[in-house]
């Protein structure tokens, strides 16, 4: 039996255990309940009743001590059970366990008294069990009540087994004479890499003798903030504008990361000094996750453990999410369509383009509507009325409202009356702000040679049949779009720059779309002027950027924090402006004006020849009125 079990169960305070339970209780005053507001779990695992019983009676006097009545924290002791409430009374105890569990499932402090290996191995089965909702990124110290002549040995394989489930905040506490030690592991040191060696950390030594008692370091060091120059692998290749692989051209030795992400990950290896080691699957692929658990491509290395990182502009879901950690999010990006361009406007379509039909539909009914007043006063034939509204001696209303139209003057005389001037005035300047705008406008259609008639709503691809290609987990969110759109899946057969070459080339026929990020299409525009694809208004989706880590990876809190300070910053819009320099809306072309062909305006002679025509038809209706009484009466009236 060991010295520790020799002591007597019934008095847990022997001089020899007094450190121990000392040491527990100031960590828990003086860290857990400081840094955490969450429960404190503390729990055991022991190979026999003796061991076990032991465990409880030191938790019992910790809690004991540890519960004054200036303590506010809260604990949860394994095995505890709470009285049931009228949703539980027909749960099995099962489910009673795992409601248990998601309902203090943010356990960030947690302490375990363990008596031997084959111990911690019953601990790691539920640590790693989901259904026990523990968050490996926690902090855990592992009270080690064992005195076994090869207890290093466990505690060196304890650790060995936590690296390799990405638990690196932990502490192993053991009485090493008669006072308590703690003992962890560095996996990155100065002259070690992904190292589980135990080394010894802190000592308790006099806490019993001393009541201001401090550790003189945190209880949890950050592990991975200077990884002291290890490699870490990326998954990842050259995929513009985000990714550019620059590699050696004899050795094959990466020499540099760039790109949007690619910066992304150069600047957090040079905050958190490691060194960059890229690995490519062999089909380039960002792979799925099937719910079968099994995945491909770049997704199976992660999930493989056979990379650290993979980082390709992934889109977060939840499906990667539950088996990946997915990094915080640096870039929101919309999903685009890139579509074909639309044919060139026709010469009468360069008039009317200008307005949108809203505006045309609102100048026309209120110029009728001008007419038939007009028409109508005259009709009424009361001259009083005619001099009220139109202005004394004036009697060409129609003739002024053209005139006032086209920008030309008044003809006779200015009304003098309040009510007529200030209709007129508003007609000037309604008119005024209309023709102005049309003229400007219509200038710039002149000028632009190429343009065309493009989609505008994602309604319009739909209704003409297009088929939209896109990743298959962009695809899954087109399926649920209203109205929903005929997709297909980018593939090797269909990879984006086989999609690109269909959909730039002027002479295709085919009815297809490809769903990108935003910045995808601006890139491939960027770097092929002459055949650019046109890019649909309507935004499709707005999502999240992240890359994925193995699950509970120890880096994940780490590059948090510096992606948050990298917004905070302004580097990624830094970064972005060095890789994307074409403005979202094209500039107007500076220099020498377009010449304007007679295609361009072939459509102001159409109009002009349609109104001599109508002249010549008014000119034989004047002729035809010296003969024909009620002609002339009818051609009277119209002259205004």
């Amino acid at each position: 039996m060991s010295l520790l079990l020799n002591t007597t169960l019934d008095n847990i305070e022997p001089t020899f255990n007094l450190p121990l339970i000392m040491a527990i209780v100031w960590i828990i005053n003086k860290d857990y309940a400081i840094y955490t507001t969450s429960p404190v779990t503390i729990g055991q695992y022991a190979i026999n009743w003796r061991n076990r019983r032991f465990q409880s009676d030191l938790i019992d006097e910790v809690l004991r001590r540890a519960q004054t009545p200036e303590a506010h924290i809260r604990y949860q002791v394994e095995g505890e059970i709470y009285p049931k409430d009228t949703t539980e009374e027909h749960m099995s105890a099962e489910e009673l366990l795992e409601r248990f569990y998601k309902s203090y499932a943010n356990r960030e402090k947690s302490i375990w008294f363990l008596d031997s290996l084959e111990a911690y191995k019953k601990f790691e089965r539920d640590l790693i069990d989901p259904k026990q909702h523990y968050h490996r990124s926690g902090y855990f110290v592992l009270v080690y009540t064992g005195l076994e002549a090869d207890r290093l040995s466990n505690i060196k394989e304890m650790f060995r087994r936590l690296f390799n489930i990405y638990v690196t905040n932990v502490n192993v506490m053991l009485m090493v004479g008669k006072y308590p030690y703690l003992y962890t592991y560095f996996p990155f040191a100065p002259n070690k890499c992904h190292s589980s060696s135990p080394g010894y950390f802190a000592s308790f030594k006099g806490i019993e003798k001393n009541a201001n008692f401090t550790l003189g370091k945190n209880l949890f060091p950050t592990k991975v903030e200077n990884m002291h120059g290890c490699s870490l692998s990326v998954i990842t290749w050259t995929y513009l504008p985000y990714i550019v692989v620059e590699r050696d051209e004899k050795t094959g030795e990466l020499i540099s990361l760039h790109g949007i992400e690619g910066s992304v990950i150069s600047l957090l290896a040079e905050r958190m000094n490691f060194t960059i080691k890229i690995k490519e699957p062999k089909a380039k692929d960002r792979g799925d996750i099937y719910p079968n658990g099994t995945a491909t491509g770049a997704a199976k290395m992660i999930l493989e453990k056979e990379a650290n990182i993979t980082i390709i502009s992934y889109l977060y879901n939840k499906e990667r999410a539950d088996v990946m950690s997915a990094s915080a999010s640096y870039l929101n990006l919309p999903y685009l369509l890139a579509i074909p361009q639309g044919r060139p406007l026709t010469a009468f379509q360069r008039l009317i383009k200008p307005f949108r039909y809203i505006i045309w539909s609102c100048f026309t009914s209120s110029f009728f509507f001008a007419i038939l007043f007009i028409y109508y006063i005259r009709f009424l034939g009361k001259s009083k009325l005619m001099d009220f509204i139109y202005g004394q001696g004036n009697r060409l209303p129609f003739t002024n409202l053209l005139s006032t139209l086209l920008g030309g003057s008044v003809y006779s005389q200015l009304p003098y009356r309040n009510f007529a001037r200030f209709l007129l005035t508003v007609w000037i300047l309604y008119t005024m702000v209309l023709r102005t705008a049309y003229s400007g406008e219509l200038f710039n259609i002149l000028q632009d040679g190429k343009a065309r008639n493009n989609f505008q709503k994602l309604q319009e691809i739909v209704e003409r049949n297009y088929t939209i290609y896109a990743f298959p987990a962009v695809e899954t969110v087109l399926k649920f779009l209203d109205p929903q759109p005929s997709t297909g899946t980018v593939d090797s057969v269909n990879s984006v720059p086989v999609l690109f070459e269909k959909i730039s080339n002027p002479n295709t026929k085919e009815k297809i779309a490809l769903c990108l990020l935003e910045y995808s299409i601006r890139s491939y525009n960027q770097r092929n002027p002459s055949r650019r694809v046109e890019i649909l208004p309507e935004t499709v989706v707005t999502s999240p950027i992240v890359f994925y880590m193995p699950h509970h990876s120890y880096i994940r809190a780490q590059t948090g924090v510096l992606i948050m300070q990298m917004l905070q910053a302004g580097i990624m819009k830094r970064f972005e402006s060095i890789y994307l320099y074409v403005a979202w809306k094209p500039q107007r072309s500076q220099g020498e004006p377009t010449r304007l062909s007679f295609h361009l305006l072939l459509g102001i002679f159409v109009v002009y020849g349609v109104l001599l025509i109508f002249c010549v038809l008014v000119f034989l209706l004047e002729l035809s009125s010296a003969r024909v009484g009620w002609l002339q009466a009818v051609v009277n009236f119209l002259n205004l």
